[in-house]
């Protein structure tokens, strides 16, 4: 006689997930039938409830279990016909929420995606009056788009431990596991229909006499056009196929979430908080708790009670950011990015418990908290929520109350936790108040950590344990606290010998400008190599070097040393050597000039670089030169090349689109001052706030490329940084700051001109990199110069952003880079090199260049004039 669906399942005493069915990693257990799931795909028009009980009723009559897939965001009455039907046929039928476009995702943003899926579909579940604790789903299905398996390790912070990746077309099964504990089940055969069966039966019996895993996906379109008995008729039909199969031996038949629960690699996270600050329990029954805890090997956290040594810190916080314990957690954040302490110190504060109000989100995860319990009756929407931070209900408070002989508890336990969600447990001071209660509760936990599959820790590390890695998350947090933490040693005000040694730097930057700049033109080379006495330079110029050139003047007179004569007629020759000569139909600033002749070079428009150039001539204009500057930008047909929103380039007579460039975004800044709006890369979803809208200009970053100091910094200075100027440079200087931290090596990335070649470098910060997150791009040849060994060779320390980040981020590190490029960097009568070669110590030997020397007067006037934005 064969056994019934809930039988098998008690036979196999899943609720302690003690059957063996999969073997850890990619290998099946030793089986003599083939794991079969069933799933009915109403993903892509939610079924009318009716019709789902029909069919769904129809194959659990013939004892075979079902998954049905619906949109996370199908109608309220598709989602609470499955949780009904989830209701009333426990073991049988399993529901799995289907969230498009989560492939795509990167993990901070499945687990975003995953939190709020699971808070609607357990906020129906609660209506119905289903489970009080999530999850309602522990499942989910994803399609795939490409030729690779997406992995969605982000979905367990939001319940799922399940992930069905459903194929285009038939594929074969395969399944593998995330580190932190997602089963994925890729592949499998699909049934365009229920009356599609006998069209594919002999298919469908081929596979299942494989070793392999079978997954079944039978869509569900069309049902509305079926009568009820027709409906049940066909659904009966496939369920009678399936289950003689399983009679005969061929397969046996689970539901999705059974792959993990049956797994040998099955584990789920319970974690355990001592909450002691109540001191309502003696202090010698804390201590005889503590040791029992010990003794039976159970970590855990705590918060509170003076006795309560061992376990890991979450404090307890509140609104008073002045508070000890906020205090020691700013302490703590602070040691993380503190140049001087030693990195095993470094530990900053991951976890906290709050009260029923709790309080900011964002001034918690600023801090570097990543993880929160509510302890009260506050009601906890669990998952990652906007600010980045892992919301953890507790599933059950040991607070006071009958213990006994602990019978109760245990029972409560077990129907709290359930036997496969992650869960917070936490036992208060009052708990112990009876005299044996603490050995009672002890023997309990005890009891808990050694049944099979369950993992006893602490808050913080339960939150470790949910939250995926996503390195963007990891950078952006880690600059979160250093700014949490404060500026370190630097500061934004300067004394009288630093304002002496800035005052001298800028002299030394203006003396290429002096020296170089052509008596008729009035521009200075792009570069310039000192070689004895004379000067060899290079007589080329682009918009960008132009617009340097610009600043650097505007800085030499806020310091003082250009008269106001001088600055004039320095101006003026610029102003006269701009180029409004035709490319095509239109009149636009030729990409490359001759600093000689003014003359352009070359058929071709660089956008960026015009972008930059009109950020100078509007703060140019602000100087007395409005008229000047107006006649000449009037002059260019700069609103022609902007098509949909988006600015072109035209590269020796090509158009081509300007957009997927980190520099994009400060060029159409540059464009909006003069009432041409543009586009930019960086903007943010509608509906994104807080870390989610970081979070997205910085995945956009990591869409494009690497980034470098320029031009973040520099529209920092110059108008004031935007959300995204400031979040990449925030996390582009920290990163930089733990390098230094890390290795002791100075890293300071930018674009740059070097003395050898290929002359020309961009180095930048990956900011999804994790291994070695440095690049270096040469202009041409990439493949010689970009191999390991060139990349040692060529790395510099870049002059410019070195007083880039001393002006925009006064820290101790920034005051290291500026000494060590002031120490080394100086040229006599030429201004300062291009950089300092990290592996020798040396200059760029007696090179130095035009945007070298204009940013750093640019940078050091903005710090002396009080770093006041220049627009």
């Amino acid at each position: 006689m064969r056994l019934t669906r809930r039988e098998v399942l008690q036979s196999l005493c899943i609720g302690v997930a003690g059957a063996r069915f999969l073997a850890a990693g990619t290998v099946l257990a030793q089986t003599a039938y083939t794991p079969f799931v069933l799933v009915l795909d109403g993903t892509d028009a939610a079924p009318a409830p009716d019709k789902l009980r029909i069919v769904v009723e129809a194959i659990i009559r013939r004892n075979v279990p079902v998954g049905l897939a619906l949109a996370a965001d199908a109608p309220d009455d598709a989602i609470g016909a499955a949780l009904a039907l989830q209701a009333a046929y426990g073991g049988m039928f399993e529901p799995i929420a289907l969230l498009p476009g989560m492939e795509t995702e990167r993990v901070y943003f499945q687990m975003r995606r995953a939190g709020d899926a699971q808070a609607r579909l357990t906020g129906l579940a609660g209506q119905a009056g289903g489970a009080a604790l999530p999850p309602a789903f522990r499942t989910m299905l994803c399609r795939q788009a490409g030729p690779e398996v997406p992995i969605l390790s982000g979905v367990r912070a939001g319940g799922f431990r399940t992930v069905l990746v459903m194929p285009k077309e038939d594929a074969p099964t395969t399944y593998s596991e995330t580190e932190n504990g997602i089963m994925h089940v890729a592949g499998g055969l699909r049934l365009a229909s229920l009356s599609a069966l006998n069209q594919r039966r002999t298919r469908i019996t081929q596979r299942m006499v494989g070793d392999e895993p079978l997954v079944l996906y039978v869509s569900l379109a069309g049902l509305a056009s079926l009568d009820d008995e027709r409906l049940g008729s066909q659904a009966a039909t496939l369920a009678g196929f399936v289950a003689q199969a399983e009679d005969e031996g061929k397969i046996t038949t689970i539901l999705p979430s059974e792959f993990y629960l049956r797994s040998d690699a099955f584990s789920r996270e319970v974690a355990l908080h001592l909450d002691f600050g109540s001191g309502t329990a003696p202090a010698d029954a804390e201590v005889a708790f503590l040791k029992a805890l010990t003794a039976a090997g159970i970590t855990f956290s705590r918060s509170g009670g003076e006795a309560a040594a061992g376990g890991t810190d979450c404090p307890i916080l509140g609104a008073d950011t002045e508070t000890p314990a906020w205090q020691a957690v700013r302490t703590a954040a602070g040691a993380a990015v503190d140049l001087d302490r030693p990195m095993s110190e470094a530990a900053p504060v991951s976890c906290a418990v709050t009260e029923n109000e709790g309080l900011d989100a964002a001034l918690l995860t600023s801090a570097g908290i990543a993880v929160r319990a509510a302890l009260g009756e506050r009601k906890t929407k669990p998952g990652l929520d906007e600010n980045g931070l892992l919301e953890v209900p507790v599933a059950i408070r040991i607070d006071g109350g009958r213990i006994g002989d602990g019978s109760e508890l245990a029972e409560t336990l077990k129907t709290r936790l359930g036997p496969e969600r992650d869960a917070l447990l936490v036992v208060g001071g009052a708990a112990l108040a009876a005299e044996g209660a603490g050995e009672v509760i002890a023997g309990i936990l005890a009891g808990l950590s050694t049944r099979t599959g369950n993992h006893m820790t602490g808050l913080g590390a339960y939150g470790e344990a949910l939250v995926g890695r996503d390195p963007i998350f990891e950078r952006l947090k880690l600059s979160d606290r250093m700014r949490f933490a404060g500026g370190g040693t630097g500061t934004e005000t300067i004394d009288a010998a630093e304002k002496a040694r800035l005052e001298a730097d800028a002299e030394l930057a203006w003396r290429y400008f002096t020296r170089l700049s052509d008596k008729d033109t009035g521009l200075a080379p792009a570069s310039a190599e000192a070689s004895g006495s004379s000067v060899v330079p290079y007589s080329s110029v682009t918009m960008w070097d132009i617009a340097s050139q610009i600043f650097g003047l505007v800085g030499a007179h806020s310091i003082g040393l250009a008269t106001d004569d001088a600055f004039a007629e320095a101006a003026g020759k610029i102003l006269k050597s701009l180029p409004a000569t035709r490319i095509g139909k239109l009149r636009l600033p030729q990409a490359n000039l001759s600093t000689r002749r003014g003359g352009p070079l070359e058929n071709s428009y660089n956008a960026s670089d015009t972008g930059r150039l009109l950020v100078a001539l509007k703060v140019l204009a602000g100087r007395g030169l409005d008229k000047e500057v107006a006649q000449v930008v009037a002059g260019w047909d700069l609103a022609a090349t902007i098509v949909e929103r988006r600015l072109r380039d035209i590269d020796d007579g090509v158009w081509r689109t300007y957009f997927r460039s980190n520099y994009a975004h400060y060029a159409a800044r540059g464009f909006a001052l003069w009432g041409m709006e543009v586009d930019t890369p960086y903007a943010p979803e509608p509906e994104d706030v807080a870390t989610d809208r970081r979070m997205r200009i910085l995945g956009r970053v990591a869409d494009i490329g690497s980034v470098g100091a320029e031009p973040h910094t520099l529209e920092a200075m110059e108008l004031g940084a935007s959300e995204a100027a400031r979040v990449i440079s925030d996390v582009l200087f920290t990163a930089q700051v733990d390098e230094y931290r890390s290795t002791g090596r100075f890293v300071c990335v930018s674009e740059s001109s070097i003395d050898r070649a290929p002359w020309f470098i961009y180095q930048g910060f990956d900011v999804e990199g994790e291994e070695n997150p440095w690049t270096l791009e040469a202009m041409a040849d990439r493949a010689r110069y970009e191999t390991p060994a060139m990349r040692r060779a060529l790395d510099v320390v870049n002059c410019k952003g070195a007083y880039l980040w001393n002006a925009v981020r006064p820290h101790a590190y920034s005051d290291r880079l500026v000494s060590h490029v002031r120490e080394r960097g100086r040229i006599s009568d030429l201004g300062f090199a291009s950089g300092i070669y990290a592996a020798t110590g040396q200059p760029t030997a007696n090179y130095s260049d035009i945007n070298t020397n204009g940013i750093i007067l640019e940078a050091v006037a903005y710090v002396l004039s009080g770093r006041k934005t220049l627009l």
